[in-house]
């Protein structure tokens, strides 16, 4: 990683810092502007200043409150997070994005614990926390009637649809961004949506990690967040349901487990198990670091060993390199805002200090130098070549969102003394 004229381009850095300030409170949309205005119920903040992304993403979202709490913006992350709670009270689960398009189709990795966590720990306001945890139960009870498996661990699904729905989706998804070719029955389609559909839960539309069968894999990254949320579960039911919380104590601990019997692999790490076929991945990505973050893996070593596969000039990849001929924007040699935070947090709960500072201070020279060239923040860059990505499968809008998040959240944390 390009780190060692970092203080020679701080100022390209405290440029893009300036930016973003100036700009969080421009892209604020008010409830009765958004798409479906009875989804909200505070002003949000969606990816977008402007373009496609107008909605509120479910686990954009927690990367952008991290940059919003860095930058002092407690109301504005306290909004978007009570507006997740909303949508959980509304409809018992949080959609991919808050509309009633999207709400059809599936969720999205549950982050809202992690949320609720970062403005509680800033308020420290036991009367909200009460309110959240409730919504945060019912969350839970969907991911373990909806998304559970034989295993005992979870996957990404969707939601029931008629025929038409999952032709429609396929058809979007195979010929507008996967650009796939062939021909396939109204059934094959079906089933591959489904498989798509699954995919898209995970936030990671699409990627070689899961190629086109989500529906069959248990993913590293879900099960490590959902015991993380047992964990918040048991600590918050103390304060206001003491009887439950060794029911969610015990959960984390089944968990964990499982994990360990379906995940782990001789090199220390945990990869991605395909319960229909009985295989694990191969493959490292940047979910793998999940399970560091939350402490379900400790080993220093694998974590270094992980970290030096995905670590490249400019940035954490996604994905390591493969020889699958699909193009997908999860996939190499694309770097995203979740990647470097997950890989960053990772370095931190292993301590591995130096580590993290190198991870941090990358992102904030690629990000700033290609601000710098452009004017503009983009979801993704390349981490190979640096500057904003070029593999897409759509146009790529103008960001502000969970790239401006964890870029001031690491300028808070490696930069703003200097």
């Amino acid at each position: 990683m390009k780190t060692g004229n970092f203080f020679n381009s701080m100022d390209n850095v405290q440029k893009t810092h300036d930016y973003i300030l100036s700009h969080w409170k421009q892209a604020i949309v008010l409830p009765k502007d958004a798409e479906s205005p009875h989804m909200y119920v505070k002003p949000f903040l969606p990816p977008c200043i402007d373009g496609p992304f107008k909605n509120l993403y479910y686990w954009d979202t927690f990367f952008t409150n991290k940059g919003l709490l860095a930058d002092g913006l407690i109301e504005e992350a306290k909004n978007n997070t009570e507006n997740l709670i909303h949508a959980v009270n509304l409809k018992g689960f949080v959609p991919n994005a808050l509309s009633d398009h999207m709400s059809k189709f599936c969720s999205q990795p549950p982050y809202l614990h992690f949320m609720i966590s970062d403005v509680y720990n800033a308020e420290h306001d036991d009367e909200w926390l009460e309110k959240a945890y409730s919504a945060l139960k019912k969350e839970y009870a969907f991911w373990q009637r909806e998304r559970m498996t034989a295993t005992g661990l979870n996957r990404h699904y969707h939601h029931p649809l008629p025929k038409k729905e999952l032709i429609d989706y396929y058809d979007v998804v195979a010929g507008e961004r996967l650009k796939l070719a062939d021909r396939k029955s109204d059934e094959e389609k079906c089933r591959l949506a489904e498989g798509f559909i699954a995919v898209a839960e995970s936030g990671m539309d699409w990627t070689p990690r899961f190629g086109f069968c989500g529906d069959t894999i248990l993913p590293v990254d879900l099960n490590a967040n959902l015991y993380a949320l047992e964990k918040h579960l048991a600590v918050w039911a103390k304060k206001f349901e003491p009887h439950e919380s060794s029911r969610f104590e015990e959960a984390a601990e089944k968990r964990k487990r499982l994990a360990e019997k379906y995940f782990l692999a001789a090199d220390g790490l945990y990869y991605d198990y395909n319960y229909a076929t009985g295989e694990r991945s191969s493959l490292r990505c940047s979910a793998q670091f999940f399970p560091f973050v939350v402490g379900l893996l400790r080993d220093k070593a694998a974590f270094l060993r992980l970290a030096d596969t995905l670590s490249r000039s400019y940035g954490v990849l996604c994905v390591g390199k493969t020889e699958q001929k699909t193009v997908y924007q999860w996939g190499y040699p694309n770097s995203w805002a979740p990647d470097n935070f997950l890989a960053y947090a990772a370095a931190k709960a292993v301590c591995e200090e130096e580590t993290a500072e190198r991870i941090a201070l990358c992102y904030l020279e690629t990000v700033s130098a290609e601000f710098e060239k452009s004017g503009r923040l983009w979801e993704k860059y390349d981490a190979v070549c640096g500057g904003a990505a070029t593999v897409n499968e759509y146009e790529v809008p103008e960001m502000l969102g969970w790239t401006a998040g964890v870029f001031e959240y690491f300028f808070k944390e490696v930069a703003a003394g200097d």
